[in-house]
């Protein structure tokens, strides 16, 4: 584990519940890498740089977490954060 991805401890944190993806949505705003979803994080990180190659495996596992538990929620929650 690099040490970007190492104080990211929230990248590592299984998503199981609804108030997991708020948190887990939070954080990946707190931390600038809020993403639209229906994207993999390698092609973004292809395209901008914005993630290591380790963050994107954990940025896509955490993604099809979320989205397995409630697709519409998660993106209700990464609008409200967009919306202040």
């Amino acid at each position: 584990m690099n040490l970007k991805t190492n104080t990211m401890k929230f990248l590592n944190n299984k998503l199981k519940t609804k108030k997991d993806i708020a948190y887990y949505i939070t954080d990946l705003y707190d931390h600038d890498m809020l993403y639209h979803f229906d994207n993999d994080a390698n092609d973004i990180e292809s395209f901008t740089k914005a993630f290591t190659k380790e963050q994107c495996k954990l940025i896509d596992q955490r993604r099809n977490e979320m989205l397995a538990i409630n697709y519409d929620y998660a993106f209700e929650c990464a609008l409200s954060l967009l919306e202040y």
